[in-house]
């Protein structure tokens, strides 16, 4: 299981990104929210809304790439 993050801030499309531990373009850990460990991305993604990090969209890099 990979443990995932969202970005507490949002990027220039209004999106909070989440990440994959293992992501390369990981921001610091002051700018992230964990969102714990899952099997896939797919309840991450909808998990970041509960922490008001609405919409929510997969790392081009670790998850949707």
């Amino acid at each position: 299981m990979a443990k995932f993050y969202v970005e507490t801030g949002a990027n220039a499309a209004g999106e909070f990104v989440v990440h994959n531990e293992t992501c390369a373009s990981l921001p610091d850990k002051e700018k992230l929210l964990y969102l714990g460990s899952r099997s896939n991305a797919a309840a991450p993604l909808n998990e970041a809304a509960m922490y008001q990090c609405a919409p929510s969209a997969p790392c081009p890099e670790c998850i949707a790439g």
